[in-house]
């Protein structure tokens, strides 16, 4: 954990300093670390500070509702602290509504990158390659980002605000990347999976490049997914065959537009209650369907569909 202490710099802040020593008169260099003002993190190597970036050993605490505003050009980073017990094991659900303008979001886990989202307006929204950015939102308001580059000023996130690195970075928005959709696409959601009570951290990073760009963010501590009873899944019906299987499964849900009892359209659905492994593409009878249907049809993890094949 870290210690509050008096350090001393060679410089008016943290942001100009060159290096930080243990005394004043400034003969007696800082150990090798991470130093922060409460806004910005460096760290210190052989006597000298490296650029300000997000601290990579510590975040600020998931929630089961917490939301941080980032707006206007920018590359903005938060780092989350999901917690190191066994306690802490689980479905991670980040949350991401850009409110009508166009923005990017990629999150680093555990070495892994993620980027699918599900609209509960447009369902599965992905950009190619997987290693990207998602820029979703109105595609009326992107201010023409495909195949552009841009040089954005970066933010990191200290409690209560996002503050300004002083440093910019290079951006260029690939044509797969781009995911904006003909309306705002609503709270889009993400599942990550956290398997152990270590690594702890989760780094998200959101792209606003336009000058109109917004985007909210939220992330839960890790849960256990609900439950639900379905049929073996098949990718092509036979309802004299489909209808007579039994429902001896266990499915789980990220809810999108469900409720976690009753199945929704966009809802992420997995084999396992810590979001592993999606279901595979095809059909499904499940008791959570909505009436009066009884299928649901799975594409890249989401519900894309309701079905009824087994009406009597």
């Amino acid at each position: 954990m870290p210690t509050q202490q008096t350090f001393y710099l060679n410089g008016p802040n943290l942001a100009t300093a060159t290096i930080v020593f243990l005394d004043s008169g400034m003969t007696l260099c800082a150990p090798d670390g991470y130093y922060s003002d409460g806004t910005i993190a460096r760290q210190q190597v052989g006597c000298s500070l490296l650029p300000a970036e997000s601290c990579p050993v510590c975040g600020d605490p998931c929630k089961g509702n917490i939301e941080e505003l980032t707006s206007l050009e920018g590359v903005y980073y938060t780092t989350f602290d999901t917690g190191t017990t066994v306690a802490d094991i689980g479905a991670i659900i980040v949350t991401i509504n850009v409110d009508n303008t166009v923005s990017g979001i990629r999150v680093n886990f555990d070495g892994v990158l993620y980027n699918a989202v599900s609209s509960p307006v447009h369902g599965y929204l992905a950009g190619t390659p997987s290693t990207g950015f998602t820029y979703i939102g109105d595609t009326a308001a992107d201010c023409g980002i495909s195949g552009s580059t841009y040089t954005l000023d970066e933010y990191v996130y200290v409690a209560p605000n996002y503050n300004s690195l002083g440093t910019t970075t290079s951006i260029t928005v690939g044509a797969g990347e781009v995911q904006t959709t003909a309306s705002d696409p609503g709270t889009c959601i993400m599942v990550i999976p956290k398997l152990s009570p270590l690594p702890n951290t989760i780094d998200v990073t959101v792209v606003g490049p336009c000058p109109t760009s917004t985007a909210i963010i939220g992330i839960s501590c890790p849960i256990k997914l609900p439950s639900f009873l379905g049929t073996f899944g098949v990718t092509s019906i036979v309802p004299v065959v489909f209808c007579a299987l039994p429902y001896a499964y266990n499915y789980y849900v990220a809810p999108v537009n469900g409720d976690g009892i009753t199945l929704g359209l966009y809802d992420w659905v997995f084999l396992d209650e810590n979001a592993e492994n999606v279901l595979p593409d095809g059909f499904y009878r499940s008791t959570a369907v909505p009436s009066p249907d009884d299928t649901f049809e799975v594409q890249n993890g989401v519900i894309i569909a309701f079905h009824s094949y087994c009406a009597l």
